[in-house]
């Protein structure tokens, strides 16, 4: 027969794994929040968009990334309340129109409801030594977002280790709320963060396994980028529930 004390002792027992259920769980909203979904396919139409809003929305996902073409419709598609923000990709992939180009893109993006943009930074012409040019850009990238967050999104495979993080500094100097790292490894991430002195955010792009997740979110990246962000959040919010104590 059980004894009062023994089904109390059973009854905290319960309830310290279902605190720390919870607490797991906590922690892996925190770390979904941070996942952000990659929709520059070409192949990416307003049907998938839509689905993705949607699903996005329904786990709280950190962000999703579009063309501007799409802005307006994503601001359509997640509602008049949207737990997901959304970011513009502009001068994707290379980031080699002109500063003018930019800026009039950031300018349309933001007119048309979009929460961040997301501008590819010249990397040819910061690998040809041109910082001041760079200088020039970021400054002026910066002011035409006024209160809309503005980042840099750098090419690692392009650019060398030196090369990347004086880019990164001068981008975080000039106000850039954040740097997007294609490509990049842990060293590089590493060597970046010290370059940018805590001036700036992170984003690690190409994360696509659990183990990629904790690896970048160890190594102190503030944003993770996906082409596969919804599984990827699910498989997060799996672990955590399911999870052995």
């Amino acid at each position: 027969m059980q004894t009062n004390e023994t089904a109390e002792t059973v009854r905290d027992a319960a309830e310290f794994q279902e605190y720390k259920r919870m607490k797991r769980e906590e922690e892996a909203r925190a770390g979904i929040a941070k996942i952000e979904c990659d929709c520059l396919s070409p192949y990416t139409d307003k049907n998938q968009l839509k689905d993705t809003c949607k699903n996005a929305n329904a786990i709280a996902l950190g962000a999703i990334v579009v063309f501007p073409a799409y802005v307006k419709s994503c601001v359509s598609f997640l509602g008049s309340d949207p737990k997901t923000a959304l970011i513009a990709e502009i001068s994707y992939p290379h980031g080699l129109e002109t500063t003018d180009v930019k800026v009039n893109a950031i300018k349309r993006a933001i007119k048309d409801g979009v929460d961040e943009v997301e501008v590819c930074a010249p990397v040819q012409l910061i690998k040809d030594g041109n910082a001041a040019y760079f200088k020039r850009e970021c400054k002026k990238l910066k002011k035409a977002g006024k209160h809309v967050p503005v980042r840099l999104v750098f090419d690692c495979a392009i650019l060398s280790g030196n090369e990347l993080s004086k880019a990164c500094s001068i981008a975080a100097d000039a106000g850039v709320a954040c740097v997007r790292l294609n490509g990049a490894e842990g060293e590089a991430i590493a060597k970046v963060k010290q370059a940018l002195r805590g001036k700036c955010l992170i984003k690690a792009d190409g994360v696509e396994s659990y183990s990629a997740f904790t690896n970048y979110c160890v190594m102190g990246a503030d944003y993770l980028g996906s082409k596969n962000a919804l599984p990827l959040a699910n498989l997060v919010m799996n672990k955590a529930s399911s999870e052995e104590a």
